[in-house]
């Protein structure tokens, strides 16, 4: 069954390498790289043109409030960049860390403005070219990674209401791993798999944290702690069914869904909302920046080991 359903996966897969879209991407791989980047200028220059108090309200929650989100967001970049390498090293392979890191501001940048989970896809096509990676081990390490990343939010939602739900999700995200290792993969690669767990569970609090800093900032009354717990695990479940850039509309549909376990209102809800996706858009577009700016010299065509994501993944 498990072979007959990975045929069928690499038989897709192939599909889409050879067709004509994937062709053409690998064939313009810089001048695609290139317009992207100008794209997505234009993108955040008219977004902020349209709606200059962007900048304002992003700002209105006070400097302190906005290091403090910048260091969180860089957290949860870092937790990125930790499930990419060990995902990489899970398939017994390596990537350079600079490589590694553009490739993961890269990539976060396209699953905020794609459609759908862009990112993922960005870096299956980079470690496709790069190291010869086989998409179907990567689809099931990234697959593991989302169930992860579901089974933790699913405890999220009920660490108020029904403890136990929590417990048991946490429970069985444990058996899962070494259920995984024992069924699947040798002992060996237990390590990474173990990594991509507690990355993806710190990339969970972090981004709870984030929420609980922002509803904070915005609310008229303290939200505590287990709260923002709550309350993000609502919020990142969406992200399983957005189609808008960053799961606007989605995420305020589950958080509003979810009302009666986190109790935030409604008006928090929109203007944290607000909040979070102004400073993101900023932030997204700051490490856009300068994560260009410290690969100029492979985008200007020199090859060397740090080479950008964008030349090589298309």
């Amino acid at each position: 069954m498990a072979s007959t359903y990975l045929e069928s996966l690499r038989r897709f897969f192939g599909r889409v390498r050879d067709s004509t879209p994937v062709r053409f991407a690998r064939t313009h791989k810089r001048p695609l790289a290139i317009l992207v980047l100008v794209a997505f200028f234009v993108f955040v220059g008219v977004y902020i043109a349209v709606d200059p108090s962007i900048v304002a309200r992003a700002l209105s929650i006070g400097w302190s409030n906005v290091a403090l989100l910048a260091l969180l967001y860089c957290g949860i970049i870092a937790t990125h960049f930790g499930i990419l390498d060990s995902t990489i090293r899970l398939c017994g392979m390596r990537l350079g860390a600079r490589e590694g890191l553009l490739l993961t501001i890269y990539s976060t940048v396209a699953n905020f403005f794609g459609p759908l989970q862009s990112g993922p896809g960005v870096r299956a096509a980079y470690l496709k070219t790069r190291l010869g990676m086989r998409l179907r081990d990567f689809t099931a390490a990234t697959l593991f990674y989302y169930a992860a990343f579901a089974t933790l939010n699913v405890a999220l939602l009920f660490v108020i209401v029904a403890p136990w739900v929590s417990a048991l999700c946490v429970t069985a995200l444990a058996a899962a791993v070494f259920f995984v290792v024992g069924r699947f993969l040798p002992g060996a690669r237990l390590g990474p798999l173990i990594a991509i767990t507690c990355f993806t569970a710190a990339q969970v609090v972090i981004m709870s944290t984030v929420f609980f800093v922002e509803l904070n900032a915005v609310g008229s009354s303290p939200v505590p702690f287990t709260r923002a717990l709550v309350y993000g695990g609502s919020a990142n479940l969406s992200l399983f069914v957005s189609i808008t850039p960053g799961g606007i509309g989605f995420r305020e549909g589950f958080l509003l869904f979810a009302q009666g376990l986190h109790h935030v209102t409604p008006p928090t809800i929109a203007t944290a909302s607000i909040v979070d996706r102004a400073f993101y858009v900023l932030f997204l577009g700051a490490l856009l920046v300068l994560s260009s700016v410290l690969n100029l010299r492979g985008m200007f065509g020199t090859k060397g080991e740090g080479e950008a994501p964008s030349n090589d993944g298309g």
